[in-house]
């Protein structure tokens, strides 16, 4: 096996072992707004792969609040709709970023 192949079962198992152990140090409910977390960097998915140009102009602001409003409709749409796919798994990277500075934070 190719060290670049993604078993989604793999990335599943991990998932829920991450997201255990977040529960177990910081508890089931999270409130971000104690972090002071709402707004990131964010380098858009294209900029972030391409290794030939600067990405500095590509640079723009993501919001915590944004990605959690967006992923509380995500489970009402049709689960075959892929063309959102890409924009919901973006996301969820910006609450697994907003996770990871919680718990930088907090073991600091």
């Amino acid at each position: 096996m190719s060290d670049m192949v993604l078993e989604i079962a793999e990335l599943r198992r991990l998932t829920t072992l991450l997201l255990d152990a977040v529960e177990r140090r910081h508890g089931a409910r999270i409130d971000l707004s104690r972090w002071n977390v709402d707004y990131y960097w964010d380098i858009p998915l294209q900029a972030a792969f391409d290794m030939d140009n600067d990405p500095a102009q590509h640079v723009g602001c993501g919001q915590v609040s944004d990605d959690l409003a967006d992923l509380h409709g995500a489970p009402d749409r049709s689960k075959n709709d892929a063309a959102i796919l890409w924009h919901d798994l973006t996301h969820l990277s910006g609450l697994l970023r907003a996770l990871a500075i919680v718990d930088l934070a907090d073991t600091a």
